[in-house]
């Protein structure tokens, strides 16, 4: 079910027709990648089998990253990683975890081939001892939602895109809710994702891959010095929440992106009979 793919912090949230929804995906698993060279022809786009579609590094909304370091042992791989990037200031904001400017400017400027075969483009998460996902069970919302092949074709390849656009719509919003209750005013917050997704950056930001201190210390409205503590009432405040004001938060844009997925999970449900 769709419900497994998801974080549990949206089990209590997200619409039931979502999260029972049934999509079995045979052609694309993430243990036994269907893009190595070793499985594809010379033509199709290939990924290193120790690298796969991870050479991504994903955002990391606020409520999840609190979802980790509060579910998770405070000594496992993924709640160190997090630890480790507050502590060297590696764009940690309120918000939640970014790649870094430079990251940012020269993924979105990348070649087809690029993807899946950079090394110095693995995600911060991966664990390269077990080969997967470091923070398997809280991973954000291009991460659960990317299929490289679909055993329902081209209508399930549009699902999973439908769903990525629904659940990145959600991340925002819950993110943006959890601030909300935190005393950030809609300004910092919309300064904020000025962090995500650029294309471009001043030299100085394409040198810096950690925030400068003065800037991160104004970021954080406070907050700074417990950043971890931060990212746990923001999961507790998303946790808390029940099914009308998750409603509430995702307002009109999000019930209009719901119907969408809704339209396309019922295209693919109908291709099975």
């Amino acid at each position: 079910m769709i419900k497994h793919q998801l974080p549990q912090i949206y089990h209590h949230l997200l619409p039931r027709e979502i999260l029972s929804a049934e999509l079995q995906e045979k052609l694309a698993t993430c243990d036994a990648c269907a893009m190595t060279k070793d499985k594809q022809g010379k033509k199709t786009p290939v990924y290193q089998a120790d690298l796969k579609c991870c050479t991504y590094e994903p955002f990391m909304p606020n409520y999840l990253l609190g979802a980790i370091l509060k579910q998770n042992d405070m000594d496992s791989p993924g709640a160190k990683i997090i630890r480790e990037k507050i502590k060297n200031r590696q764009y940690s904001l309120p918000i939640g975890m970014t790649a870094s400017l430079s990251y940012q400017v020269n993924f979105n400027a990348r070649e087809p081939e690029d993807f899946g075969n950079k090394r110095d483009w693995l995600c911060s998460y991966y664990n390269k001892e077990t080969n997967n996902c470091g923070i398997w069970r809280n991973r954000g919302a291009v991460c659960t939602t990317f299929f490289c092949k679909s055993s329902y074709g081209k209508k399930g390849m549009l699902f999973w895109q439908m769903l990525n656009d629904y659940m990145t719509y959600v991340e925002m919003a819950l993110m943006e809710e959890a601030l909300v209750h935190l005393d950030f005013s809609p300004r910092q917050v919309s300064g904020m994702l000025d962090f995500l997704n650029r294309y471009e950056a001043t030299r100085a930001e394409m040198k810096a891959d950690v925030l400068p201190e003065k800037q991160a210390i104004k970021l954080w409205n406070g907050y700074y010095e417990d950043q971890p503590g931060f990212f746990m009432k923001c999961y507790e405040i998303i946790n808390g929440m029940n099914k009308g004001q998750f409603r509430e938060a995702i307002g009109m844009i999000g019930e209009e992106r719901e119907q969408k997925l809704f339209e396309s999970l019922v295209k693919v449900e109908q291709s099975l009979t």
